[in-house]
């Protein structure tokens, strides 16, 4: 089992604070390190959130260049956001930096505000992102990249560098609904939803194993994660602070004794889960380092091989 941890998107922690996130949860074991993306937020859904988003490529490569082995993942890239040729440069530029430790998570994205105000349609969002994973494909794969479709078409090009890990960093595909298990399935090495319980994660993979048969698509190497967000509680410690920092309780969420998260954890293990990315409910920076400790000595050490 491995286990991820998402630098802080519900509170605004300086840029310097997700770095030493970063560097000490490599230190204490943790497997990677996650970053969030929007790029505005819109007045509406200010307070459910931080309002400060760093940019995830600049932030990644950063603590790349401060850690040795820890992945760096995006929990998830929105897509249709972004001219694709430039996303991929920039993935295939960090994969390099960081000696191949790139895991990309990707979405289509569901923030109508925000796909407005960067002047995306909204209703392509779904058809950009297939479009754009085989776009990426292409350009990491192939020494003389060529693609037509609805959105970009190229030739006649070279694309450089190609990305360290062979053929390309591992792309898990973000969302739980039934389009994105389907793209899970046809064009993603792993899957990572967000705020799911074991039983409604079981539920998910059957089915994601089902359109998986009918494709035919083998998942031998296949990885299945879920990011949920954390908080430890003492036994007969009632919760503080927890979800109304981001304006109410997600559908799910490991906010519980060590104890109790360990059951869920093995929970998860037991239905195929390999990697569990937890967000960590921390009023400030004090508390987030502190929950870090908890979580990695008392909680990961019963998964470990």
């Amino acid at each position: 089992m491995k286990f991820g941890i998402a630098l802080p998107i519900l509170r605004d922690f300086k840029f310097q604070v997700n770095i030493e996130i970063a560097k000490r949860a490599e230190e204490v074991g943790f497997d990677s390190i996650w970053a969030s993306d929007h790029v505005v937020v819109p007045n509406k859904y200010v307070g459910r959130f931080s309002e400060v988003f760093y940019d995830p490529f600049v932030l990644l490569t950063s603590i790349a260049a401060r850690t040795n082995k820890i992945k760096i993942g995006t929990s998830v890239i929105i897509l249709p956001y972004r001219n694709p040729l430039v996303v991929a440069k920039m993935i295939a530029t960090m994969d390099v930096l960081s000696e191949g430790r790139v895991i990309l998570g990707v979405g289509s994205g569901w923030m109508r505000e925000e796909f407005e105000t960067l002047g995306v349609p909204f209703k392509e969002r779904g058809k950009r992102t297939d479009e754009y994973i085989k776009i990426f494909k292409e350009l990491w794969e192939k020494d003389e990249p060529r693609f037509e479709g609805e959105f970009y078409k190229f030739s006649n090009i070279k694309f450089y560098p190609k990305p360290h890990q062979k053929p390309y960093p591992p792309i898990w595909i973000g969302g739980s609904s039934e389009k994105a298990l389907r793209r899970a399935v046809d064009l993603g090495d792993g899957w990572q939803p967000t705020w799911l319980s074991p039983d409604d994660m079981e539920t998910k993979l059957s089915y994601l194993k089902s359109i998986a048969r009918e494709s035919r698509r083998e998942l031998k190497n296949f990885v299945f994660s879920v990011r949920n967000r954390l908080q430890i509680f003492k036994k007969g410690e009632k919760e503080t602070h927890g979800m109304e920092i981001g304006g109410g309780r997600p559908p799910f969420s490991l906010c519980a004794t060590a104890e109790e998260i360990t059951n869920y954890i093995q929970k998860f293990k037991k239905i195929g889960l390999s990697h569990l990315v937890v967000d960590l409910l921390a009023k400030n920076d004090e508390e987030m380092f502190d929950m870090m400790e908890r979580f990695a000595g008392e909680i990961m050490p019963e998964f470990k091989d």
